[in-house]
């Protein structure tokens, strides 16, 4: 399966972020906003283990080769 690439730079994903974070807000209650704040957190965090264990797991063949 071929891994797909992000074509967006870093000002584009911040914009975007923000105005999601905007139109989110809008629709939603304090408490509702909580807990969607919690589940974003948590794809954060684990995408960040993701790609660490990616680049963890690259350094290694690497340095067998």
């Amino acid at each position: 399966m071929d891994k797909k690439h992000l074509d967006i730079c870093g000002s584009e994903l911040i914009a975007l972020a923000g105005s999601l974070a905007i139109c989110i807000a809008k629709n939603y209650e304090k408490e509702d906003l909580r807990k969607l704040r919690c589940f974003f957190s948590t794809i954060s965090s684990n995408l960040g283990i993701i790609e660490s264990e990616g680049l963890h797991r690259k350094n290694k063949e690497v340095i067998k080769k």
